[in-house]
């Protein structure tokens, strides 16, 4: 065992002897007071931190952002922790506070961080062409007839054209050309 723990970390102590405090700080890159704080260490898969208190294999992991704030005093209980910095490696606790979900729902809808239009994965249509389905229908053209030109059904377009849908696009804008998205299909 310490000749494995000689070739992992290049000394034979007990990792573990050290405290949760210390070994989650050097894993950190510590930079800038006003600059984000990478966490060099282990991530999940949506680029979070993750640390182990007790430092064992077998223990249960915490968000290295939340382990950061923890170590400030501040009460986490029931909230989340959120970045002002959008940035998901940060564990500079100057760029971290808590919150509600509703809170952090809000904080990525105003930072334009969700997923909507043609950058949702389920969307068969592009912002071009969303417009263009309007511009058509405001025309006179038939919503069945808009529809089967783009694959799409006709309760989508009429969802798009009275705005329930893609309502994140400008109300009047016409396209202002057809794209290259638009072209292909053509």
């Amino acid at each position: 065992m310490h000749d494995q723990r000689m070739k992992r970390t290049g000394t034979t102590d007990d990792p573990v002897r050290s405290t949760p405090e210390q070994r989650f700080w050097s894993k950190v890159d510590r930079r800038g007071i006003a600059e984000c704080w990478p966490w060099t260490a282990a991530t999940n898969e949506h680029g979070y931190g993750v640390f182990n208190p007790t430092g064992r294999h077998n223990g249960a992991t915490v968000k290295a952002h939340r382990f950061s704030l923890a170590l400030t005093g501040i009460e986490l209980t029931g909230l989340v922790v959120r970045h002002s910095c959008d940035n998901p490696p940060c564990v500079n606790p100057a760029h971290l506070s808590v919150g509600t979900k509703a809170d952090n729902s809000a904080d990525m809808v105003s930072r334009d961080r969700h997923a909507r239009g043609s950058r949702s994965g389920t969307s068969k249509l592009h912002e071009r062409q969303v417009l263009e389905i309007r511009a058509r229908a405001a025309a006179g053209e038939l919503h069945r007839l808009i529809a089967a030109d783009y694959g799409v059904s006709r309760v989508t377009v009429t969802n798009i054209v009275t705005r329930q849908t893609w309502r994140h696009l400008p109300a009047d804008d016409p396209p202002q050309d057809s794209g290259p998205e638009l072209a292909a299909a053509a």
